[in-house]
């Protein structure tokens, strides 16, 4: 079959994050104001899919994990400062076959998208990497208000590209992510880009398998066909 947009995840398939040691300071913060630090990042953990779904702001997160680790009625300043440490926790680094992968082949003419589960206030890193270029469309869960494996992220990123969900290459790291890519037809490739199944352990077990699995975006190139004749050349104008 001839694909005609290609859709990419974001972590850990084209970027990952490098800790900063923030997060021990937040966690030295927090015994600091008398809580159990492990109580208390097991809370903020709980908060990040609603943060994925822009229904908890960063100091949403902050002042709601400490609420629930026991820190009620404490002053706006510690909430802020551990906001901010918790914000800079990590930076993000691009994978070194990344840049060119992605010039590659919007180079074949390919539309490309990203789906990402990230929140709001990650969504700067677009713009920080020169990333947002790449992309004719995005389907951000903060954005969307749906978050993968949820269809409706896919089905979005689809129409934001104008093409069906049967003419796109979804690649994602994630298995379940992959299976609910295929479910609402699109072609899978799952990218495993740490030659261990391990980081996936917790991950929910999925009997679908991808159409292609790959260790680097390298593999991709040299597996994808040319797009459909309606759209050749369009990565070239």
């Amino acid at each position: 079959m001839k694909f005609r947009a290609v859709i990419f995840d974001l972590y850990w398939t084209l970027l990952y994050e490098e800790e900063t040691g923030l997060l021990e300071q937040a966690m030295a913060l927090v015994e600091e104001a008398g809580a159990n630090p492990e109580v208390w990042h097991e809370a903020w953990q709980h908060t990040l899919e609603a943060s994925w779904r822009n229904e908890l702001s960063l100091l949403g997160r902050a002042r709601q994990s400490l609420r629930q680790a026991g820190l009620v009625g404490r002053d706006g300043a510690l909430t802020e400062r551990l906001a901010g440490l918790m914000a800079a926790r990590s930076v993000a680094r691009l994978y070194p076959d990344v840049r060119d992968s992605l010039a590659k082949v919007k180079e074949m003419g390919y539309h490309m998208g990203l789906v990402s589960n990230i929140a709001s206030y990650r969504r700067w890193w677009l713009e920080e990497l020169d990333l947002a270029p790449f992309f004719d469309a995005t389907a951000l869960s903060c954005e969307v208000g749906r978050m993968k494996p949820e269809a409706e992220i896919y089905l979005a990123a689809a129409r934001r590209l104008g093409v069906s969900p049967g003419e796109c290459v979804f690649v994602d790291d994630v298995p379940r992510y992959v299976a609910a890519a295929k479910s609402v037809g699109m072609t899978g490739v799952r990218i495993n880009r740490f030659d261990s199944e391990e980081p996936y352990a917790r991950d929910e077990p999925t009997e679908v398998q991808p159409d292609l699995s790959i260790a680097h975006l390298g593999q991709l190139l040299d597996w994808l066909p040319p797009p459909a004749a309606e759209d050749a050349g369009a990565g070239r104008r």
